[in-house]
């Protein structure tokens, strides 16, 4: 039922939009819709000028339909093969445009789901799909608010505060621009994007809370994340339950420089719970090893990070094609962390051929050291037999169709936590449309 409602909510928007807002004759733009279909940016064009007329009024919207069909080919927990959808509508206001108070903000992101995805097929820790990975994983279908906040710019555009339920990959993208894209455009395993996993115990897919930093060269500078201990993809929760247990905090500042004139940071972050947590405490986004097992010892998690982003070719009178490197990790604690440290290193190219420069292509590598007290802990289980360590490495080529769909075969190699398991021979397709 929410399937059709997300379905019949998007036909109805669409209509609405040509109703109110047609410029001119339905007839005289029916055929500049139909002429110019493979060269505009959304496949739904300006909605008869609609999309123009809600961006001048301060609404913009993003739609975007995705789909994957991936599988383990070998090694892994199992070989099998998975198709998912999602279909995501993202809003943005601006609130001065709109009538109210200039730097007031508006952010909306909604996810509807359908099919299933191989996370737990590839291991526990793989993260080989990180777009299906929301609402949650597994079998989930539905519609769900995943996030949605508040924001007021400061001191001339130069700071950001907002507040709100503040989903994980939506922060990420605006914290690292051109690295994390909600895997739909670029790596689809999570653990190619940047350190993960030692952050995997406190924080989660999304979560209520307040953000602030101040800005520089249109990036975030200097700043701080306080989010309360619960996850909320799925539901409203409650704001009292989020924060009763205990809130997580994150500060973080980055240096800018060029090498070579071409544009570089160095991210440096660190953070922790205030919450006291059992090493084998469920989360949301996966299943842990060794879930069922009593672990009356509780403790705080932290954990702090380093990346280092640098363009190192760009093409001469276009900024839009261009190739980074990114590369760091992050330690956090042995107890109660199941990751204690790891390290990746991820390069991209933007347009790097001629021929083709609206392509886009990476590889990235992975490298996790599993905290020693969990995998004593898990190991104590009749059965269970967890490894020290485990590694990803991914490949990906996203070919442009035309400005609106994209494909994109992807390729990944992958050593779970599991030492009973062979690595993993992951193959996948993604095609993406944006509405």
């Amino acid at each position: 039922m929410r399937k059709k409602t997300g379905r019949m909510f998007l036909a109805a928007l669409l209509l609405l939009c040509a109703a109110l807002f047609a410029p001119k004759t339905w007839a005289e733009d029916s055929k500049t819709w139909a002429e110019d279909i493979w060269t505009r940016d959304k496949l739904t064009g300006d909605w008869w000028g609609g999309r123009t007329y809600l961006s001048d009024h301060g609404i913009n919207f993003n739609l975007r339909l995705s789909q994957f069909y991936q599988g383990v080919t070998s090694g892994g927990a199992k070989r099998t093969s998975e198709y998912g959808g999602l279909m995501d509508y993202i809003v943005t206001v601006d609130g001065h445009k709109l009538g109210l108070w200039k730097g007031l903000g508006f952010f909306g992101h909604a996810t509807s789901r359908w099919g299933n995805d191989i996370l737990a097929d590839a291991g526990a820790f793989v993260l080989p799909n990180a777009a299906l990975m929301y609402p949650l994983p597994g079998d989930f279908s539905g519609t769900r608010l995943t996030g949605g906040w508040v924001s007021q710019d400061l001191f001339k555009g130069e700071a950001q505060v907002l507040a709100g339920k503040l989903n994980s990959f939506d922060l990420l993208q605006g914290l690292f621009p051109h690295v994390v894209d909600y895997g739909l455009d670029g790596f689809m395993n999570a653990n190619s994007f940047m350190s993960i996993l030692p952050w995997g115990r406190w924080l989660t897919l999304s979560q209520y809370g307040t953000a602030g930093w101040t800005i520089k060269d249109g990036m975030p500078s200097t700043g701080y994340i306080v989010v309360g201990q619960q996850n909320v993809t799925d539901d409203w929760g409650s704001w009292d339950d989020s924060f009763g247990d205990g809130v997580g905090l994150m500060v973080f500042h980055r240096f800018l420089f060029k090498i070579d004139d071409k544009p570089g940071y160095l991210y440096i972050g660190g953070g922790g719970s205030t919450k006291d947590y059992p090493s084998l405490d469920p989360v949301d986004w996966t299943v842990i090893p060794g879930e069922g097992l009593v672990d009356t010892e509780e403790k705080k998690a932290w954990g702090v990070a380093a990346y280092w982003y640098q363009d190192f070719w760009r093409k001469e009178g276009n900024d839009k094609r261009f190739a980074h490197f990114f590369v760091g990790g992050s330690v956090a604690d042995n107890n109660p962390s199941f990751s204690n440290w790891d390290v990746f290193a991820a390069v991209q190219a933007f347009g790097l051929s001629d021929a083709r420069p609206h392509d886009r292509m990476g590889i990235a590598y992975h490298y996790n050291h599993m905290a020693n007290d969990f995998v004593d802990l898990v190991n104590s289980i009749p059965g269970e037999n967890l490894r020290d360590n485990f590694w990803t490495f991914e490949v990906y080529y996203n070919y442009q169709i035309n400005p609106w769909l994209h494909l994109t075969p992807n390729f990944q190699y992958a050593q779970n936590e599991n030492d009973d398991d062979d690595p993993a021979v992951i193959l996948g397709v993604r095609l993406v449309i944006d509405l």
